[in-house]
């Protein structure tokens, strides 16, 4: 029986040799079940087919063999941490996110110490629970205004209906005035069995949970109509979380004629700013633009579903100059039905006059809301204000271009409401797209003259050795700044990579504004590519990046980079950057305890015990010069990224507190005997982020904290603290 199985083997590793892994996986199922004693032996082999078969399995779509795999594979090696991370992922590739945070979950209790897993959960978790939530939940002065305006409102003989119920907050509030029925819906599959948890856990079991979104709703699905409408579905701009479409379908369908929403009116204001820090995140710098050579362009960053603006906290950006008083853009009525579809099917613009209030360039307007839950309560995102709400930051329209202005100029911006989003109406029609990656490498200023100025010293070195006509280059950065620079140089060739088509349009403009041949240059776009596109070629110059804009390192592209450094590079060649150092550094923040966990002393009931199994253990796209934090030790060494290992760092607390968070950033040297350039300042070129304590520990000045660094075979790393909790 064990030679039959043998036999068995030897043919699947033929099969898998020849890439016939369908055939080769039914071979080591056949062995397996001749001789189970041999699975341990032959796993890794066996789960190494299997990820290839399911990866020729996906290329055609073929989700239902690709499951009926894993089933077969897991039926055979129950409990395996990688099998349930493979399943997990490719569960969260096909929209099956609870399931996949399920499998993610198991795994990481088999293995805790497996990194990738833990961060595939986090991905898992924040997809269900989006960061804001939490942000919202723990709005204090929100929750207050919502339960003071649902006690003034709802009373016994009333009927309420709660659209986009989410945790269920705004029912729970409303249960307490005991109306005859409170019926919630949500969308959310996973939110809605949240809703019901919460439920259960205060004993609010007359709240019904309708796992629905509203505008497929009926009067009939809820049993009549209702005297209430309860709403919190609000973004920045107010309208882009579709409060227009539901409340409108509402009137049409589910309310009385005259039923009390709350909120009852909104105003939107709007006003100019000049801030070079926010313009540098959604626009081209002028800076840069000179460098490549393309003056004239407006570069700005891709929008995504028609945006014309992000959320903001602009009250964090010192720099900020209010360029004008703001203005009223409009008012909204939501207790009048023809109110809120006028806003919704309106085709005439709103235009704001915009007056100078001093000398100077307006370059991004600035948007935020009044909302005015009841006639006497209201809440209000206004950034000059101390006791704003906080669950909303404010609406930043970066597509309007800089004006210079006299004090008492005027400048018009006009802006839409038409389909329920408010947009602003473009200056021109000329704007060019770029990815956010890559407008952010591109508005490092810092960065950009390090590169500039490297490209002497490399030509220098290089000349030594090769006629610079004769140089090939790899250039892996977001934007191939430093190929670009070198082509300008007579380079023989650029190999590069970019994120999406804006950018490449965008590259291609480059280029030819530079006088470089487009034949030339080799654009890898996004990432379906491997380090097999380099085939036997050797470069004089690679250029790489390891970062992720999000601050984390890019596993993926260091394994390219770690093989091209190793195979591609010819002797006397240069590889860039010459080294990449992660720094730590252990802080109190509460900014991070607010977007990562629910405090019940925030909302008046028992909701962190179910909303807390969403916070995640790592923290990501932090801009730390804007993030309020209390540093309790010195900064650390974490390790160089070419070279991780497990391990634990010592660090001395220099301050007492109350630590939360490990936070990280990266000190890159670009060539030796240089100065390193920090990530940790405003405008880097990538984003920090931390790992989070769970429970946080106390920490007193003179203590050791011991760090504890994870590290994957692939170079994935996580921070734990080990310390006594507080």
């Amino acid at each position: 029986m064990a030679d039959v199985a043998y036999n068995y083997i030897i043919l699947a590793q033929q099969l898998a040799t020849n890439n016939s892994y369908r055939q080769a996986f039914d071979m080591y199922l056949c062995a397996f079940e001749k001789q189970p004693r041999i699975r341990k032996k032959f796993e890794i082999e066996f789960r190494a087919v299997l990820s290839r078969m399911n990866e020729e399995l996906a290329e055609i779509d073929n989700k239902a063999d690709i499951f009926a795999n894993f089933e077969k594979a897991i039926r055979l090696f129950p409990g395996n941490v990688d099998l349930l991370n493979e399943i997990g992922r490719y569960l969260y590739r096909y929209g099956y996110f609870s399931e996949a945070l399920c499998h993610f979950e198991k795994a990481l209790n088999i293995d805790n110490s497996f990194v990738s897993i833990e961060k595939n959960l986090n991905n898992a978790k924040s997809f269900l629970f989006p960061r804001c939530k939490f942000r919202i939940l723990n709005d204090k002065v929100r929750n207050d205004a919502y339960r003071q305006a649902i006690r003034s409102t709802v009373s016994n003989r009333d009927s309420v209906l709660d659209i986009d119920t989410g945790t269920g907050l705004l029912a729970l509030y409303a249960n307490e005035r005991n109306p005859i029925v409170i019926t919630a819906c949500e969308s959310s599959t996973t939110m809605a069995r949240l809703a019901e948890c919460v439920m259960e856990e205060n004993g609010a079991h007359e709240v019904v949970i309708i796992n629905k979104p509203s505008v497929v709703l009926n009067f009939s699905d809820i049993y009549g109509t209702r005297s209430v409408l309860l709403t919190d579905t609000i973004d920045a701009g107010l309208f882009g979380e579709y409060i227009l479409q539901s409340i409108c379908h509402a009137w049409e369908n589910l309310l009385q004629e005259n039923t009390r929403v709350i909120p009852g009116r909104a105003e939107y204001f709007v006003t100019g700013i000049s801030c070079e820090e926010l313009n540098r995140k959604y626009k081209l710098s002028l800076h840069t633009k000179d460098m490549l050579n393309v003056p004239t362009m407006n570069v700005h960053t891709t929008t995504y579903f028609g945006e014309t603006y992000y959320g903001e906290d602009v009250d964090l950006y010192d720099g900020l100059k209010y360029m004008s008083e703001p203005q009223s853009l409009f008012t909204i009525d939501f207790n009048n039905y023809h109110d809120v579809c006028e806003k919704l099917y309106r085709q005439e613009p709103y235009t704001a006059r915009l007056t100078a209030n001093q000398d100077g360039e307006m370059n991004m307007v600035v948007g935020w809301f009044n909302l005015y839950l009841t006639d006497e309560i209201m809440i209000t995102t206004d950034p000059r204000l101390e006791y704003k709400a906080t669950a909303w930051p404010q609406a930043v329209f970066f597509d309007v271009l800089p004006k210079k202005l006299r004090k008492d100029e005027t400048a018009n911006v006009s802006f839409l409401t038409y389909g329920g989003r408010l947009t602003t109406l473009p200056d021109s029609t000329k704007i060019t797209r770029i990815s956010p990656e890559t407008l952010a490498f591109l508005n490092d200023i810092e960065y950009m003259e390090m590169i500039r100025k490297s490209i002497a010293t490399v030509c220098v070195y290089l000349g030594q050795t090769f006629d610079i006509s004769e140089v090939d280059i790899v250039d892996l950065s977001p934007f191939p700044v430093f190929g670009v620079l070198m082509m300008k140089r007579q380079a023989n060739s650029l190999t590069c990579h970019v994120k999406m088509a804006d950018d490449k349009a965008f590259l291609l403009d480059v280029l030819r504004a530079n006088g470089i041949a487009i034949e030339k240059v080799n654009i890898l776009v996004s990432d379906n590519w491997s380090h097999d596109v380099f085939k036997e070629k050797k470069y004089h110059v690679i250029f790489s990046n390891i970062i992720e804009f999000n601050g984390d390192i890019d596993v993926r592209r260091k394994r390219i980079v770690h093989h091209l450094n190793n195979s591609h590079l010819l002797e006397g060649g240069l590889f860039l950057p010459r080294s990449v150092t992660i720094m730590g550094q252990l802080i109190s923040s509460k900014w991070l305890e607010t977007n990562n966990r629910v405090s019940d002393d925030n909302v008046d009931y028992r909701l962190a015990r179910h909303v807390n199994r969403y916070q995640v253990s790592q923290a990501v796209y932090l801009d730390i010069t804007r993030m309020d934090y209390e540093a309790l030790s010195e900064e650390f060494v974490i390790s160089c990224c070419e070279s991780m290992q497990s391990g634990v760092i010592d660090v001395p607390v220099v301050q007492d507190g109350e630590c939360n968070a490990v936070l990280c950033w990266y000190k890159v040297q670009l060539i030796e005997d240089w100065n390193e350039i920090t990530t940790k300042r405003s405008n880097s070129f990538v984003e920090s982020m931390a790992y989070l304590a769970s429970p946080n520990v106390r920490a007193f000045r003179g203590d050791q904290v011991n760090v504890l660094k994870c590290v994957d075979p692939d170079g994935s790393f996580k921070l734990v603290l080990d310390m006594e909790p507080y």
